[in-house]
């Protein structure tokens, strides 16, 4: 069941990005990893290297939870390349024996991009808010150092508390960065900025009584300020999968901004019913995404790195009904110029994707696999022209028109996936297997 292409653990149990950045032209992403396959307990950082965004390297376990000011778990943080030294800050958790929480922002510094040297805490808990404070993302802009703290203020509403330093170690507090008004739920978690072409956007992974999601704002950063002012007050998804938490972007050393995300996440019984639970592992990353602006909305597409792993393409001209069977449950599969033509794609009987001209819906279902039956998504979209979808054993990625919107979702699939094709009028689906070799 284990992914061949995404970054999956040895054994164990992974959840969010964490340190992303380019040092010395290796691609260093690290990821919360517990050894054993259990949603809590003292989280560590574990390592992964590349240079070429495809073959990666298992470094291991780099951040142990063993000074007092982390006790409990390095949580979440982010990575930052300053001069020759990598700089990686992550969120020390403390727990007393009665529950109470402390939480404090450190860092680790590296020279060789291998082994990193605790500094300890570089930012304390300021009065206005709740211990739940935590997943910094530093940044460089108009010659300072920025950094954003995921935070719930003692209102128990969510924010996001912004820093500012000339050298990475003495951090100002500036203040709440976004407006109280809006609903920001009870929680921002793992928040980001990006710039992406001019526009700038805030991510943040928003805690709701009715759901965690990936979300992201549309606006402009007041850096004299300290505020960022939305101009979509309601934010979109930025991704619409089942299966897609606390995303990560950082500019590469040729300028542009990849995203990794975590393709996990949900209720604690949701997750621990999968059945990679059974093989001793559980969950992955996504697969690197280019970040991009157009017509002032975020979008994201595969990294083109992937297109390396392209193996037997085949080329199969489809009307009415077609079966594609290329021997393998990891594949890219691309449609483009769909002319919005009713189709639908079926996987096996794990995945199926509709789309329905007369009623602009594209539905994807996906096979439960604790219950009968499927979970559901109802999009509706102005038009269909490019699909390209990948399936890695047990993980689904749809992008849709040149990553307009993009599903993510964990679907078990057998060892040999036939796709069963309908489409109105005669199109043409590429088929590619993905192997690493």
């Amino acid at each position: 069941m284990k992914p061949k292409y995404h970054i999956s653990p040895i054994s164990g149990f992974l959840n969010d990005p964490n340190g992303l950045a380019q040092f010395h032209g290796i691609y260093h992403v690290f990821y919360q990893w517990l050894p054993d396959v259990v949603p809590q307990g003292s989280k560590r950082w574990r390592h992964c290297v590349s240079d070429d965004l495809i073959h990666w390297t298992d470094e291991g376990s780099v951040l142990e939870p063993d000074e007092w000011y982390e006790k409990n778990g390095c949580y979440s943080g982010s990575g930052i390349v300053a001069g020759d030294k990598y700089y990686l800050f992550y969120t020390g958790n403390v727990r007393d024996a009665e529950g109470g929480r402390e939480t404090y922002q450190c860092t680790a510094v590296s020279e060789d991009g291998k082994t990193f040297v605790k500094k300890g805490p570089v930012v304390y808990l300021p009065d206005t808010y709740t211990p739940h404070f935590r997943d910094p993302k530093v940044w460089r802009k108009e010659g300072r150092w920025w950094m954003l703290v995921g935070a719930q203020e003692k209102g128990k509403k969510g924010n996001v508390a912004l820093f500012v330093s000339d050298d990475l170690q003495k951090w100002d507090w500036i203040g709440s960065m976004l407006n109280p008004v809006l609903d920001w739920g009870y929680m921002c978690e793992c928040p980001d900025l990006l710039e992406v072409q001019g526009p700038e956007f805030l991510i943040v992974s928003r805690q709701k009584e009715d759901g965690c999601r990936g979300m992201s704002f549309a606006g402009k950063m007041d850096y004299h300020n300290g505020k960022f002012t939305v101009t979509d007050n309601v934010g979109k998804l930025l991704d619409e999968g089942f299966d897609f938490y606390a995303p990560q972007s950082f500019i590469d050393e040729s300028g542009r901004c990849l995203l990794m995300g975590w393709l996990g996440s949900g209720e604690i019984d949701y997750q621990m019913s999968q059945p990679a639970v059974k093989e001793g592992w559980l969950h992955s990353l996504t697969i690197p995404r280019e970040v991009f602006a157009r017509d002032g909305t975020l979008c994201q597409r595969p990294a083109k790195e992937l297109a390396s792993l392209r193996q037997n393409g085949q080329s199969t001209v489809c009307d009415g009904n077609t079966m594609i069977n290329r021997g393998t449950a990891s594949m890219e599969i691309l449609a483009e110029d769909l002319n919005g033509e009713t189709l639908s794609l079926d996987f096996g009987t794990a995945v199926s994707i509709c789309w329905d001209n007369r009623q602009h819906i594209l539905s994807v279902r996906r096979a439960k696999w604790d219950a009968p039956g499927y979970d559901e998504k109802h999009l509706p979209l102005a038009g269909l022209e490019k699909l390209q979808i990948f399936l890695d054993q047990s993980t689904t990625e749809i992008f849709i028109n040149d990553g307009e919107k993009v599903l993510t979702m964990k679907a078990y699939f057998s060892e040999n996936v036939e796709i069963k094709v309908f489409s109105e009028s005669k199109i043409t689906v590429n088929t590619w297997v993905l192997e690493v070799s």
